[in-house]
């Protein structure tokens, strides 16, 4: 295996009290070494270990050679001549030689190490493993979307289905990388590259591996023994490969695939033709059954997410956080279903456990209501969708929207979609309207009171701040005009749903 006179020359520095220039490359083009026997022409790709005291540097530069200096006491005034080292005189050649053997034979050794482990079609982890007596920092291979492949020396216990992001320890770290330019920008390198890090996240020194010119996944080391920069970056580039080659031979284990209730919702979200009869069995095979209650949650993304790929961490946080949950991607957004009889957690609590989630990773969310068996899962997605999209229009400073604080808003848009309010409220009473505006009475706000407050004269009049003989004038007035005597339950109901309509009106703008 060719090393790099970079890497050769950490062994050195680290073995001996050594000089080295410099400019010494990275680039891996050398073999094994050979003792400088005089050679007039040194050839490329060729370590020479030089004992020579009357030794004459080349004039011209060798960047594909390295020179080691030893065995004499050189005093060579170029010592920044490109990819040269300069040993301590009391080290012989032989002793040099055998040492520098010694280094193209470990590299040797893990390289044919690696390639036994591929032909044995051995797991991407296996090949972590092998490379801890090269680079023994911690390593990890990840999806772009969170999802840790294999590792070796960092401390990832409890991660749900093995995402980043999925449990409260990892969740701020997914939402630093997302919220980083430097993370976001790191997705188009090509070849080695170091990361910075942030305040959350270690700096790491990486390689992408891409598909069809996207990057994919993404093996790293993070700070330890060896040193994050462009040393053991051609070694990172050279295990990327094997990596690369492991993915496209080895099946990477499915989030979905795992668990048998992501396939289900799945098939319930996106096939219109579903057998609803025969869903129902296999929920109740899963152990949710037609007896429980359920609450579905809808988390709007952003692009962000669409950018960094966290909708798998999303996922895995909100099932790690909330008990009986299932968590499956939709339409680019997050949809959750939770089984309330099987969960330890009531409505208020799930809504407080994911209140700040959700603020802190700049998403929004819609719930739907509490809703008894099977049949109502696809109902719920919809009630979640409207919460969320109403919700978000009327509130666009909140984060969580609840279905129930927007039915009734929700419900007079619905009835004004087709014909205006004025159109489809009580019609005498829009006539009192009217009259008031002509008039400058007060009988439009006098009528609203009196229903609002359940009729009551005594409430009504302290309300108004009137005399109970005005507002019992007022009301004559009233009932003249409306002809009713408001003991008709279904026009008590119209004419409240009315002034809800005129509202809404007034609200929009619309003139009739």
């Amino acid at each position: 295996m060719n090393l790099s006179a970079l890497l050769i020359a950490y062994h050195l520095k680290k073995e001996y009290k050594t000089m080295v220039s410099s400019w010494i490359s990275g680039e891996p083009h050398l073999k094994y070494p050979l003792h400088y026997q005089g050679e007039k022409n040194l050839a490329d790709g060729t370590v020479y270990v030089v004992d020579d005291p009357d030794f004459v540097l080349p004039s011209h530069h060798l960047s594909k050679v390295f020179l080691i200096l030893t065995g004499a006491d050189f005093s060579i005034s170029e010592k920044d001549y490109p990819n040269l080292c300069i040993l301590p005189p009391e080290i012989s050649a032989d002793e040099t030689l055998s040492f520098l053997q010694k280094i193209f034979s470990r590299y040797e050794e893990w390289n044919q190490s690696l390639f036994e482990s591929r032909l044995s079609n051995s797991t991407i982890q296996d090949l972590l493993d092998r490379t801890a007596s090269i680079i023994p920092n911690p390593m990890m291979v990840i999806g772009m979307d969170f999802t840790v492949v294999a590792s070796r020396g960092y401390h990832l216990k409890g991660l749900r289905n093995s995402v980043l992001g999925s449990t409260e320890e990892t969740r701020a770290l997914v939402n630093a990388l997302k919220q980083d330019p430097n993370y976001e920008e790191a997705f188009h390198r090509i070849g080695y590259f170091y990361f910075p890090g942030n305040d959350i996240a270690d700096p790491s020194l990486c390689v992408n591996i891409m598909r069809f010119g996207k990057t994919v996944y993404r093996i790293m080391i993070s700070a330890g023994e060896v040193p994050l920069d462009d040393t053991f970056g051609f070694l990172l580039e050279y295990l990327a490969r094997m990596v690369s080659h492991a993915l496209t031979t080895n099946v990477v284990s499915s989030h979905d695939a795992s668990h048998s209730l992501h396939q289900i919702f799945q098939t319930l979200l996106t096939d219109p033709s579903a057998d609803y009869v025969e869903i129902s069995q296999q929920f109740s095979a899963a152990g949710w059954l037609p007896s429980h209650s359920y609450q579905c949650i809808l988390i709007k993304t952003g692009i962000l997410d669409f950018k960094n790929l966290t909708l798998r961490a999303i996922c895995g946080y909100v099932e790690n956080s909330i008990p009986s949950s299932c968590a499956v991607e939709h339409h680019g957004n997050v949809v959750v279903y939770i089984n309330l009889d099987l969960c330890s957690l009531s409505l208020d609590e799930i809504s407080q456990k994911l209140a700040s989630f959700i603020r802190d990773s700049l998403l929004n969310a819609g719930y739907s209501r509490k809703m008894l068996g099977h049949f109502n899962f696809q109902r719920q997605y919809v009630q979640a969708s409207i919460a969320l999209q109403f919700g978000k229009r009327k509130s666009p400073s909140q984060w969580i929207h609840q279905f129930n604080q927007i039915a009734l808003p929700y419900l007079l848009e619905q009835t004004t979609k087709k014909l205006p309010a004025y159109m489809v409220c009580h019609e005498k009473l829009l006539s009192l309207k009217y009259a008031d505006e002509t008039n400058h009475s007060q009988l439009y706000q006098t009528v609203r009171c009196y229903l609002e407050h359940h009729q009551s004269i005594t409430k009504t009049s302290e309300a108004l701040f009137i005399h109970r003989s005005t507002l019992l004038y007022r009301l004559d007035k009233i009932k003249e005009v409306l002809k009713t005597d408001f003991s008709d339950p279904d026009e008590l109901l119209y004419l409240l749903l009315s002034f809800h309509l005129l509202d809404l009106e007034e609200l929009q703008g619309t003139e009739p």
